[in-house]
Formats: structure tokens, sequence, C-alpha cells
């Protein structure tokens, strides 16, 4: 079912209220002292309007799609999802997932958004990243009223044991173009044997610091060439294993109670799947032709 989508960059402005924003941010960053940890999220996080100018082609495109579905995958911390979970903590060439959406929001260079079956990116359900740490036990020290300071150490402690990913698969008859994308993704943290998801990030908000993030865990088993792939490249090709769990505002689980008819729930979809991945790439075999 997974496929590959070349990482490319075009000339196009992106929109401006994001660029603004980022502008804004990272103006706010260079400003003040790093709060995390001198690591390789210094370079990811330290982006040049110029990048996000160049970002245009990771925007989600799919508002104007005939046909819409949204698909819920839980990703867990096993073999071939190694990219999401190592290495534990940041290194100087290597950052971590969950240390570097902790490194954003603590410069509030990105906001989080309330967990809800659904993720909905209203101002009113954003999270303030205090309450956030305070919630799951992650110490901190404030900085000002802004932005706090998170030490790799205390980062480490955090038990992420899975990400809910959210996809969305559309397709334009007008336009002819079918494509997968992720919307967003929310870390799952254990705490005393029991699980709670944390916050929703917009995916669109972390691409273009995920492209400058080069996975820590080569990917060989998939293609000798995405060895020095990015995490970007890891979410935008679909280069990891997970369950759907939700589709649409279906919660599987509600309507198939036992393991196996949940198993064979699942199998039927990803099925379904497969055949409209088929014909995404038909047609795009077809119009490179053209």
């Amino acid at each position: 079912m997974k496929y590959v989508i070349s990482l490319l960059f075009s000339g196009l402005l992106m929109a401006s209220p994001l660029l603004a924003q980022n502008n804004a941010d990272n103006q706010h960053r260079m400003m003040t002292e790093g709060p995390v940890t001198k690591t390789t999220e210094d370079m990811i996080t330290n982006i040049s309007s110029r990048e996000l100018f160049l970002m245009e082609n990771s925007m989600n495109d799919y508002y104007s799609a005939t046909w819409r579905r949204d698909i819920y995958r839980e990703v867990p911390n096993v073999e071939g999802n190694e990219t999401l979970f190592y290495p534990s903590a940041s290194t100087d060439k290597r950052a971590n997932l969950f240390s570097l959406l902790i490194n954003l929001l603590s410069d509030n260079t990105i906001k989080a958004y309330r967990y809800e079956d659904q993720p909905d990116f209203n101002i009113n359900n954003e999270r303030n990243i205090r309450e956030v740490l305070d919630e799951n036990k992650i110490a901190y020290t404030a900085v000002d009223n802004r932005t706090v300071s998170v030490l790799k150490e205390d980062i480490v402690k955090a038990n992420i044991i899975s990400y809910f990913v959210k996809e969305r698969w559309y397709y334009d008859i007008k336009t002819g173009k079918g494509d997968v994308r992720v919307v967003a993704i929310c870390p799952i943290i254990c705490d005393r044997g029991r699980t709670f998801p944390m916050f929703w990030i917009n995916f669109d908000d972390i691409s273009v610091y995920l492209a400058r993030a080069i996975s820590p865990v080569a990917v060989a088993n998939v293609t000798p060439v995405l060895s020095n792939a990015s995490m970007f490249d890891i979410f935008r090709n679909r280069y990891y294993r997970g369950c759907i769990y939700q589709v649409g505002m279906r919660n599987l689980s509600q309507y198939f109670t036992t393991p196996e008819s949940l198993a064979k729930e699942r199998a039927r979809i990803e099925t379904e799947l497969d055949y409209v991945q088929s014909r995404f790439d038909a047609v795009a075999v077809a119009h490179h032709e053209d």
C-alpha cells in the first residue's frame, strides 16, 4: 500500500499566515537562549524564511477534493517504527521526535491542541505548554510568559509508547489528483501502566522542521536510496507500521468487539485502501504519459 512520493521543493510562496507565524517565532527564538539542550534540534529549529518558502509542497492541499476519507492509526514502538522513537534522547546528529516537539512547543514556535477523537485546530482548542507538562509530570522552568525550559533528561523520562497518526485520503475528479497526506500526530504517554493521548499537533506546522531531521534509523529495508531519509519523508511516504483504530468518526472497537472481528475489519479496510492506492497510481501514470 505504501509508495514513494519524492520530496519536491518549488519556488512558490506558502500561505502568508504560516509564514508570518514562523517568522515571528524564529525571531523570538534568536532573541532568547534555546531552552532545550544544545543538540541537532538547534539546527533543525533555526529555519530561514527561504526554507519556509520552499516547503510549499508539504502543505496539505485537499480542501477542494471531491472525495475524502480520514484514517486513524496507532503507530507503536515496534520494529519498523524506530524512526519515531530512537534515539531516546537527541544527540549532536540525530533528533528524537518527541524531544523535538517539546522543543518547538517550549519556544512557542508551534501549538499543541486538546486531544479529541478528531483533531480540531481551532484557537479555542490550543493547549498551554505548562499545563501539558504539568499534567504529564514533565519538569520545566519558566523562562518568560511565552516560553519554558525543559532539560533533556526530563524529556527522556516521558514514556512515549506510540503515536496516533491521522491520514487523509483524497481524490479530486476535476484535476485527477489523488493522494494521501498525514494531517496530525499525537504522542501517547504511559504512566504507571495507563496510557494517555497527550495532544494533537498539526502536521503542516512541523513539516519544515521534520524535513531537516534526518532519520536516526536506516530505512534500507524500504529502499537503499532512502537510508538518509528525513522524518518528513517517513511520514509523507508512510514508512511506518500502525493498526487502523478509527475511520472518520467511527471508532472500530465500538463496533467490532472481539479481537477476531476487529482484525477482520481492519484487514478489509486495508484491502480497500490498497485498491484506492492502485487507482491513484494508475491515474498518476496516465497523466505522466500524457
